[in-house]
């Protein structure tokens, strides 16, 4: 076996995950199979851990500091999971019931650098602590993660608050462009409009025009004045400037003219008679005299080959021999007319510009009004905020919440993207006060079409210079494939030239190739007695002439198929393992990877003619570009009018309904069985109109048996899986479309541009069964499978003058940036294909490294349209095995034997001229009937819920209720009245109060009844909102302490009260927030009885628990028994409503308002905003008494006392009194502040309450142990 040498780059060293460190700025290129997301978790692990004396981070963190960014969904998923996993991992080993796997030597390493006894418990306690509040852990894609900065930082950003998030904004791209259209070339006439419908004939070429170009930054002064306008300017400008270009050259034809007819009179034997002709140059010249005299920009073309015969290239061209003429200045000069002309303001560019700017501007206007926004508006919105104003106090926020930041798949980061992270991180500071990570592998920068940017990662590799570090190790893969696909990119990285990716520059190469190593894999991949080859290159060049791109297609796909069949039918072929069975070679063993639709369809053709099923995965193909929303389409148009024949006939004849041409026959001409089927289509019309598409589309699955049908033939899970996602996107595109004729509309033009709804078009997986998977080498990458097919590996897409536009890399002030060209020439056209070929190249090193075992590659001689030369050097196979160098059939195949003779892992097969027979595959053994279902005989508690004291006291609730649904909890919800007069009262919601506010707008501060100079509290609005509006006011200020001043100082700023008021705006409570802002002073500064001490007094001390929790189990718990204790220990002999006869069975939970220590004794206090009455007077002792008991205020209290008294029993153990420790329960009626009381109402029961209420739940417990086993 070869191993091809290459020396790691310059600069970097191998990363080692326990010596690595953990601050600054730092590069991580983690080639294919090299375990980058284990060294992401391992890496981890020491950032919770604070692991690395000087190579750790300043201080241990938690998941919520650690910023993790990806690029997609599914890999914040995986990450999260994976990240997860280590940590228990890593809680079981440091605590030592689990040893680490023998080749875990990081756990083991890590876990010893921690002495046993408290250093490493409490180790493994923060891994512990880590790894539950993974839920919180900070790991975002890139969308995600700005979206929660500008809502979380919304004040330093400048976000608003009220904007939502649209996924999708091609139907607003649309309406924008239209508005163009109808704003900027309805009002234009005669020439000028000739001028625009040039460039767009109608407004559909305007729309798709504006769709790609909308994604290009485009400055703002290519939109100044209107169409019209700039129209009138371009052609001025050009005008001008071809009035100019054509002075004196009537003149300089004649000089020209005069030149050559002297050069062939006296000088003939230099010339070559046939490539200058007198008769063709004086016509040549004849034109150039007329467009003198008449400037256009079509000069060139008026001059055919005159335009490069007559320029000096072409004179020197036309000469016979070595012999020296000295051509005229005119020829010269003629060269130079031509390129200006070339350059003139092109009306074209123009015009698409502006259209651009104004669309663009439209499409933030119509966002703005609709208060949305889109994904690429998050970034821009961050990335102006970090640039603006209060960018550093954003930056230091940004900072302070994420000191570490690990940057996953860097490779994929726009230039956009990249700032932002530099912008933050000051990425060249290389700061020890924080950390960014940036881990990728360039060679794997494949997402271009996406605005992935290369150049980014090579920006950010320079301002980490010195800072890199490399996995170098394959563990995916088996040594013989690792060295053979080395020995494929090595060949081009020692060849003189560009490098392997084409980034050489003389001595400098940012992107080299660098050879890794093997760890290798325990099982073979066997054919028969022998290992398979590593790499088998498919060599179809029989005839020595170059293939066309469909017969290519057609005969790699033939070749693949039979080569899977042949590997699934050999009982030989499969898996081998020491001490283990051959495990048989399946169909998900094996992956086909393609580039294009056009290639997937025809290897799932080829396979399906072998009885092979496949899957297709890709993430570009859109649903709505399938043959089912075609068929759907008619459907819904047959349904939606089912007395129309022609309709219904239509929907009836479609593939999809699988109907026979003799059934269509049949009902077209026996009206009875057409009227019956029509008679269907009215009732799922009514079926959609009563209960939506979704319901429809599933009768008609019902009515007409299409499953079973579709299921027959291969290809039916497809259908059905198409089928099942259009009717989810239609039922969700119905919510927001008012009837069933814009809903075809929309169907259809979802149909007319696939693919612009976003992710949720793109195709399901239809199965996960054992099939060939058929996969887009974009979608493939960080996937990995046994064996691989590249049947097309030489297929390239040239980038050629019909791009609408071109994206070039450029350097703007030393960064990154793409320079938008729209009317290109041939030197641009040859740097954008050249570009397109790095790409290409890094998109053949994902194909190749995605195999465990063994990789098939379809190779060919290539030819472009009907020219008979091969073009192979073109596409990135060819440019690795031979460079840019045109070569013929024969050639590149001594280049495909050069290579394998350099490598012994690469083996090369001649495929023959003649196509291979389709052999069917047949299953080696049919898999075993499914067993009858098992039925599900557990026994559980169908009884068990949830209760609270709400549910103690709701009077409608029925005796022996089992199951004790608890409501949305809000600690106000027991406040609703039980009284018919009161309830009524409580069920005035804010909309209604607002009515009568609007109607009477003299009472609009007070509430009804209230005297215009009563206390704030007496006047303000009452009923259940009102009353849970004010209990979150008095939480939120617990957990400011109370901190609110006595009186509103006029002089100096109060921050707390101004949040309070900014709280009640948000709340729809403006009008009311100072209302709310004088109560709550008075609130918080009321000394409460018996304690003598306020609520603002009390929040200065470490002395408050705000809206404590407590969950008691509950058997079969006795309303009745609880209500006799409370009778019997509270205001005993006072009448009061009896509890309803019901029982609670599973928790008993609820929330107390507030738990307080002052004086050596615990209290628990509960606000209450009842009202009672007009003035203070009404809030007598005896008042609040009576309401205690009217709403069963003690039982309340009883619950809340046993919660506290549990709590200090656990908390404080042995040295817990109740008798000195345990004070009581306030309950705090707000609007009696000046009352006699001054609001409060004291309950210190006798602890024979708090004992039988222990053993009612001692009983119920004492129950539940005896019957568990």
């Amino acid at each position: 076996m070869s191993t091809p040498a290459n020396p790691m780059k310059p600069g970097s060293q191998a990363l080692q995950p326990l010596h690595f460190p953990l601050w600054g700025s730092r590069l991580i290129e983690a080639s294919a199979g090299t375990g980058k997301t284990w060294t992401i978790a391992a890496l981890y692990l020491r950032l919770v851990l604070g692991h690395g004396a000087e190579n750790g981070f300043a201080r241990a963190l938690m998941p919520p500091d650690i910023l993790v960014m990806t690029f997609t969904r599914a890999a914040t998923r995986e990450l999260s999971d994976r990240i997860r996993a280590r940590l228990i991992e890593a809680v079981q080993c440091f605590r030592g019931e689990a040893e680490p796997a023998a080749h875990d030597s990081f756990l083991r390493d890590l876990r010893d650098a921690y002495a046993e006894g408290e250093l490493r418990d409490t180790a493994a306690w923060r891994l512990d602590m880590a790894a539950q509040c993974m839920d919180d852990a900070a790991i975002h894609t890139i969308d995600a993660w700005c979206q929660r900065m500008l809502r979380e930082h919304a004040f330093d950003s400048g976000n608003l608050f009220d904007e939502t998030l649209e996924a999708d904004e091609s139907q607003r791209q649309t309406e924008a462009a239209q508005d163009y259209w109808r704003q900027q070339c309805y009002p234009l006439s005669g020439e000028v409009l000739e001028a625009a419908l040039q460039v767009w004939p109608d407004v559909q070429a305007l729309v798709k025009d504006m769709q790609s170009l909308l994604r290009e930054n485009i400055a703002a002064t290519a939109g100044a004045g209107t169409l019209g306008e700039c129209i009138a300017q371009t052609q001025a400008e050009r005008a001008q400037q071809l009035r100019m270009l054509g002075d004196g050259w009537e003149q300089k034809a004649q000089q020209l003219e005069d030149w050559l007819d002297g050069q062939l009179a006296t000088n003939k034997s230099a010339w070559n008679g046939l490539k200058l002709k007198p008769a063709n140059y004086k016509n040549w010249l004849k034109a150039l005299r007329e467009w003198a005299a008449a400037p256009h920009d079509g000069l060139a073309a008026a001059m055919k080959t005159g335009a490069t015969r007559l320029v000096p290239a072409g004179l020197d061209e036309a000469r016979k021999g070595d012999a020296q003429v000295e051509l005229p200045p005119a020829s010269a000069e003629l060269e130079q007319l031509l390129q200006a002309l070339a350059q003139l303001p092109s009306l074209h560019v123009a015009l698409r510009l502006h259209a651009a700017v104004h669309v663009q501007q439209r499409l933030l206007w119509l966002k703005r009004q609709a208060g949305t926004f889109g994904f690429a508006d998050m970034q821009q919105r961050l990335d102006a905020a970090l640039a603006g104003d209060n960018g550093p106090a954003l930056q230091a926020g940004i900072l302070a919440q994420y000191p570490v930041a690990l940057i996953d798949e860097f490779q994929d980061t726009s230039p956009l993207q990249y700032r932002l992270f530099d912008q933050i991180y000051r990425t060249a500071d290389n700061s020890a006060g924080s950390a960014l990570l940036l881990i990728g592998d360039p060679k794997q920068s494949i997402y271009g079409f996406r605005g992935a940017d290369i150049y980014s990662y090579l920006q950010a590799r320079q301002a980490t210079e010195g800072r890199h570090y490399v996995l170098d190790t394959n563990f995916r893969s088996t040594e013989a494939l690792v060295d053979a696909v080395n020995q494929w990119f090595v060949q081009a990285e020692v060849r003189e030239g560009e490098g392997a990716f084409m980034f050489r520059a003389g001595q400098s190469n940012p992107l080299p190739f660098e050879s890794v190593k093997a760890n290798g894999r325990k099982e073979l991949l066997m054919q028969g007695s022998q290992r398979m080859a590593a790499l088998t290159i498919a060599w179809d060049g029989s005839s020595d002439e170059p293939l066309s791109n469909d017969d290519i297609r057609r005969r790699g796909a033939e070749f693949c198929a039979s080569q899977i069949v042949q590997w699934l039918m050999d009982g030989a072929t499969g898996f081998a393992e020491a001490g283990q069975p051959l495990q048989r070679l399946r169909p998900a063993d094996i992956a086909v990877l393609v580039r294009t639709g056009k290639e997937a369809s025809a290897v799932r053709r080829a396979l399906a003619r072998r009885n092979v099923a496949s899957v297709y995965l890709s993430d570009q193909d859109s649903v709505f570009a399938s043959v089912e929303a075609q068929d759907l389409l008619l459907w819904l148009r047959a349904v939606a009018a089912p007395l129309d024949g022609l309709a219904v006939r239509a929907g009836l004849a479609t593939p999809m309904m699988g109907l026979s041409f003799d059934e269509l026959a049949w009902l077209a001409s026996d009206d009875e069985a057409f009227d019956a089927r029509s008679e269907l289509l009215k009732e799922l019309h009514s079926l959609w109109q009563r209960l939506g598409v979704l319901a429809m589309l599933r009768q008609t699955l019902y009515r007409f048996e299409l499953p079973a049908r579709w299921l027959k033939d291969m290809g039916g899970e497809r259908r059905l899986t198409n089928y099942l996602h259009l009717a989810e996107l239609l039922q969700g595109a119905s919510a927001q479309l008012e009837g069933e004729q814009a809903l075809i509309r929309w169907l259809a033009t979802q149909i007319e541009s696939p693919g612009a709804a976003g992710d949720a078009q793109i195709v399901r997986l239809e199965s996960d069964a054992d099939l060939v998977k058929v996969v887009t080498v974009h979608k493939s990458k960080g996937l990995e499978y046994p064996l691989v097919c590249l049947p097309f590996g030489g297929s390239f897409r040239p980038v050629d003058g019909k791009a609408a536009y071109l994206s070039l890399p450029v350097q703007i002030d030393g960064a990154p940036a793409r320079e938008l060209v729209l009317d290109y020439d041939d030197a641009q056209l040859a740097q954008a294909d050249k570009e397109r070929l790095r790409e290409d190249l890094r998109l053949l090193y994902v194909a190749l490294t995605r195999p465990r075992h063994a990789l098939w590659m379809g190779l060919a001689p290539m030819k472009r349209g009907n020219s008979k030369n091969c073009v192979n050097e073109q596409g990135a196979a060819g440019y690795l095995l031979a460079g840019d160098v045109s070569q013929a059939a024969a050639s590149w195949r001594a280049s495909i034997q050069a290579l394998s003779e350099r490598c012994m892992e690469i083996a090369v097969v001649d495929l023959p001229a003649e196509l291979p027979l389709a052999s069917r595959y047949v299953a080696a053994q049919a898999l075993p009937a499914l067993a009858a279902a098992p039925v599900y005989e557990a026994q559980f508690d169908r009884r068990w819920g949830i209760g609270s004291f709400s549910s103690l006291t709701r009077a409608m609730a029925a005796p022996s209720l089992p199951v004790l649904p608890v409501a949305a909890q809000s600690p106000a919800e027991d406040e609703r009245a039980l009284q018919a007069q009161e309830a009524g009262e409580a069920a005035l919601d804010l909309g209604v109060i607002n009515d009568v506010m609007t109607a009477l707008p003299n009472l609009t501060r007070f509430a009804a009844g209230a005297r215009s100079d009563a206390a704030v509290w007496h006047r303000f609005m009452r009923g259940p909102v009102v009353g849970n509006f004010l209990h979150d006011q008095l939480e939120w200020l617990a957990a400011e302490d109370f901190a609110l001043l006595p009186e509103d100082d006029p002089g100096n700023s109060e921050p707390l009260a101004a949040r309070l008021l900014r709280r009640c705006e948000r709340a729809g409570r403006k009008e009311q927030a100072a209302d709310v802002l004088q109560w709550l002073r008075a609130v918080v500064h009321q000394p409460l009885a018996p304690l003598g001490v306020s609520l603002a007094q009390l929040g200065e001390g470490d002395a408050l628990l705000p809206e404590m929790e407590f969950w008691l189990p509950a058997r079969r718990l006795s309303a009745p028994r609880i209500d006799a204790l409370c009778r019997r220990h509270i205001l005993a002999g006072q009448p009061r409503p009896v509890l309803p006869e019901r029982e609670l069975h599973g928790m008993l939970m609820g929330f107390a308002d507030l738990v307080l220590h002052h004086g050596g004794r615990y209290w628990v206090l509960d606000y209450k905003t009842n009202h009672l009455g007009q003035d203070g007077a009404a809030y007598a002792p005896q008042a609040l008494e009576q309401a205690m008991l009217e709403h069963r205020y003690d039982v309340q209290a009883a619950l809340y006392l046993l919660a506290l008294h549990r709590l200090l029993q656990s908390r404080l153990g042995a040295a817990y009194d109740p008798r000195e420790q345990l004070g009581g329960a306030l309950y705090f009626f707000l609007r009696g502040l000046d009352g006699e009381a001054a609001g409060m109402h004291v309950l210190k029961p006798p602890l024979a309450l708090l004992d039988g209420l222990e053993a009612l739940l001692g009983d119920n417990e004492k129950e539940l142990k005896e019957e568990q086993p």
